[in-house]
């Protein structure tokens, strides 16, 4: 098991910021959010304000990021490569595969899954690559 203060708080950061990033380039209108809010039922103002989920998002971000410093240590993932397989293990293995009963049980329409699954799998793939990188 890696020791925390071996983990790189800067790469942590950096993986951090670009999980948040993504995110907002996901869900803009520009790539899938308009895809998200049709698969949702719900309309831009039907929203309401962003900032408390923005602010709870950054949050799992950095938690996420965390995790995954702890993975890729573990795996000893030494390059963008070999973090970013971490990272596609991890997303498909536990995180889709943990929303996929959320999918079943809640009656979420396969384009819902596949954008939220896909943010979370992209997500965690983009963290471990540049864990992996400064490794």
């Amino acid at each position: 098991m890696p020791e925390l203060a071996d983990l790189d708080l800067t790469a942590i950061l950096v993986a951090t910021v670009a999980g948040f990033v993504l995110g907002g380039l996901w869900y803009s209108p520009f790539v899938l959010g308009s895809a998200w809010l049709r698969a949702l039922g719900k309309q831009t103002d039907e929203l309401g304000n962003p900032s408390a989920a923005m602010s709870a998002t950054f949050i799992s971000c950095l938690l996420s990021a965390f995790v995954m410093a702890l993975a890729v240590a573990a795996a000893d993932a030494t390059s963008a490569l070999s973090g970013a397989l971490v990272g596609l293990v991890l997303g498909v293995g536990l995180v889709a595969a943990a929303m996929l009963s959320d999918h079943l049980f809640n009656g979420w329409s396969l384009a819902l899954f596949c954008i939220q699954a896909g943010y979370r799998v992209a997500q965690l793939v983009l963290m471990g690559a540049l864990l992996g990188a400064f490794a």
